[in-house]
C-alpha cells in the first residue's frame, strides 16, 4: 500500500446537477426533521425502514446531525458510527483540498484491494448489525 499527497485544484470539479440534487435532498430532510420536531411527532425519513421495519445502513444520520448541531458530538457518533467516521474523513479531505490544494491518494495492489473491499464490507455489516440492535 502506498499513500501519496498529490497537488490538486482547490475547487473540485463536481457537476452542477449533482450539487443541486444533494442540496435539495438535504434541504428536504432538514425541513422534514424541523417540522416533525415542531409538531412533536417523529417522522420516519428512511423509506427502507418504513417498508421493512429494519433500519438501513444510513439510519441515524438525521438524528446524528441534529445532535452535532446541538453540540453533542459523542452522541452524534453513537447514532451511526461508520457513517459519521467516514463523514469526518471526508470533511478532513475537503479541508485538506481547499486549504492546501492537496489530496490523499492510496494505491493498493490487486490483492490488497480485495482485502480492503472485504474489510469495508465487514465494517458495513457490523455497523448495520449495531444499528439493528440500537435503533431496532
Amino acid at each position: 500500500m502506498r499513500w501519496r499527497l498529490d497537488r490538486v485544484s482547490r475547487r473540485p470539479s463536481w457537476p452542477g446537477w449533482a450539487v443541486v440534487v444533494v442540496a435539495a435532498w438535504l434541504s428536504l430532510g432538514a425541513v422534514a426533521v424541523r417540522l416533525s420536531a415542531a409538531a412533536g411527532r417523529h417522522v420516519e425519513l428512511c423509506l427502507f425502514k418504513r417498508l421493512t421495519g429494519i433500519p438501513c445502513s444510513g439510519c441515524g444520520f438525521s438524528r446524528g446531525v441534529l445532535a452535532l448541531v446541538a453540540g453533542r458530538p459523542w452522541e452524534t457518533w453513537l447514532f451511526n458510527p461508520l457513517l459519521f467516521t467516514l463523514l469526518g474523513f471526508w470533511a478532513a479531505a475537503v479541508v485538506l483540498r481547499v486549504c492546501l490544494a492537496r489530496a490523499v491518494r492510496v494505491e493498493l495492489p490487486r490483492g490488497q484491494r480485495r482485502i480492503a473491499w472485504a474489510g469495508l464490507f465487514l465494517l458495513l455489516a457490523a455497523n448495520w448489525a449495531y444499528l439493528i440492535v440500537r435503533v431496532g
